[in-house]
């Protein structure tokens, strides 16, 4: 199979759009066409395409990988090679754990590593984040279905904490850590928004403001 053929092979039984590939990997849309046509052979963006189509990134980059592909697998991190290593930035793939003080004094830390995904640096410099204000977490539940599924890799930039009405951010409420869309109300409270209709909203407000923290704004996703 050629790359060609295996992208589009690929993206098939993943049940993606080619529009959907491109903007997952912060890539253009004729640029992907570019790969899955043949007119390009070569990609910088070829390891995160890998990843979102959970495949093996040397058997879509050069055809030489026996790892099989199925479909139906849990998404996981790509193992960082040494011929890959230096192209890329490696995001590191975390689990968010949570320490509570008096009053206010909430700290998240990001003590175990599940893994890297690799990113080219044009994906970062472009949406103004680093590798140190860059974590990626992996989401659980169906609170956002269809935006974001368990088992989804959500990308969160750290240093975007200040609310702005309507977008997503991973969120620390009452000893849980979550991702909701976060909508800001007249009265200063905010709303802690669901896509799945079946979970009600959560309200936080002054009195239960003090076990609530803002971890950082989701700006990518794979799944």
């Amino acid at each position: 199979m050629s790359l060609k053929d295996r992208l589009k092979d690929s993206r098939r039984k993943a049940g993606k759009t080619q529009a959907e590939v491109a903007e997952a990997v912060g890539m253009s849309q004729p640029a992907y066409q570019a790969l899955e046509s043949g007119k390009n052979q070569k990609s910088a963006y070829l390891p995160l395409i890998a990843q979102f189509f959970s495949v093996d990134p040397l058997w879509l980059s050069t055809g030489d990988s026996p790892d099989a592909f199925d479909a139906n697998e849990v998404k996981a991190p790509i193992v960082v090679t040494d011929d890959l290593r230096d192209q890329f930035v490696w995001i590191d793939v975390v689990e968010a754990n949570f320490s509570c003080g008096t009053g206010e004094s909430i700290e998240f830390h990001f003590d175990a590593i599940n893994g890297k995904i690799p990113f080219p640096p044009s994906f970062l410099k472009d949406r103004n984040v680093t590798e140190k204000t860059m974590k990626i977490i992996k989401a659980k539940g169906d609170s956002m279905a269809d935006f974001i599924k368990d088992g989804d890799l959500v990308g969160i930039n750290l240093q975007q904490t200040d609310v702005i009405d309507g977008e997503i951010y991973a969120v620390y409420l009452a000893g849980e850590g979550m991702i909701k869309q976060v909508f800001k109300e007249a009265d200063g409270s905010l709303v802690l928004h669901s896509l799945n209709d079946k979970y009600r909203d959560k309200v936080v407000t002054e009195e239960n403001g003090k076990n609530f923290k803002v971890i950082g704004r989701q700006f990518w996703r794979a799944g």
